[in-house]
């Protein structure tokens, strides 16, 4: 569970979720290099973006990553969901999603994998690193930068 400290922005903690889902799933990426995670606004006008340096390269193992790493960010939010104190608007991850699916329609090899099994990627990562979401989140959402 993610803990709350009581000064905490509630919308800024969640928007920092899930931007760590996504850093976490691209941050080890070869040839990807993140080059900032932002937090910015408050309360429902909170935004996030996670920007990256893509290799310009086009391999499985970049796809798969990339792929994962769309719905990374959802998934975050799903794992914080139940220890969330505002509820779960599924319109947060609207960009993320519609990018998913307009690169699985255009970029023909990503389409090798099911989309179930990227959100099984993706939710496990999650799971694996959620100690450090929880660590980095409220750092994130304070600062607004990592």
């Amino acid at each position: 569970m993610t803990t709350q400290p009581p000064d905490l922005d509630p919308h800024r903690l969640q928007v920092a979720i899930h931007e760590l889902g996504h850093y976490i799933a691209w941050r080890d990426l070869p040839g990807a290099g993140i080059r900032a995670v932002r937090v910015t606004g408050h309360g429902r006008h909170t935004e996030g973006i996670t920007t990256v340096d893509w290799p310009t390269d086009d391999n499985g193992a970049l796809d798969h990553g990339y792929l994962v790493g769309l719905l990374a960010g959802r998934e975050a939010d799903l794992f914080h969901k139940p220890h969330s104190t505002i509820p779960y608007d599924p319109r947060g991850c609207a960009f993320d999603l519609g990018l998913f699916r307009r690169v699985r329609r255009r970029h023909q090899p990503s389409r090798q994998w099911s989309e179930h099994d990227l959100r099984a990627s993706a939710r496990a990562l999650i799971r694996a690193h959620w100690a450090e979401i929880q660590r980095l989140a409220p750092r994130l959402a304070r600062r607004g930068r990592l």
